[in-house]
């Protein structure tokens, strides 16, 4: 698969996405009108299918990697974030396991 293959397929999974997002707002605006003219008075039952339809469309989108196309100014998603991470925690590991060593060090010395 070539490059601009692999974009176009990026573009059209970001696509459906995006008709999926219209959906949902589509059909749980038609459900919230319809609760409103008939059904005031009873609790609002329209918000338990917006929140497992939207977990689900949520879901969806992160298998399906479309969630960094969304975010892409948020560093949390990116690759260099999970880059940035683990150089971070490795440094923190090796600073650690030398600070150990120079308290294990000092014992024997005192000793």
């Amino acid at each position: 698969m070539t490059h601009e293959e692999a974009i176009r397929k990026r573009v059209k999974t970001l696509k459906q996405f995006y008709m999926d997002v219209f959906t949902f707002v589509l059909v749980n605006s038609i459900i919230v009108l319809i609760w409103l003219v008939f059904d005031q008075t009873g609790t609002f039952w329209p918000k338990y299918l917006i929140v497992i339809w939207g977990i689900i469309l949520i879901y969806r989108a992160s298998r399906k990697g479309v969630l960094p196309l969304i975010f892409h100014r948020s560093s949390l998603f990116s690759h260099e974030w999970e880059e940035r991470k683990v150089r971070e925690l490795m440094r923190k590991q090796a600073l650690h396991d030398r600070n150990t060593l120079e308290k294990e060090k000092n014992k024997k010395k005192k000793k």
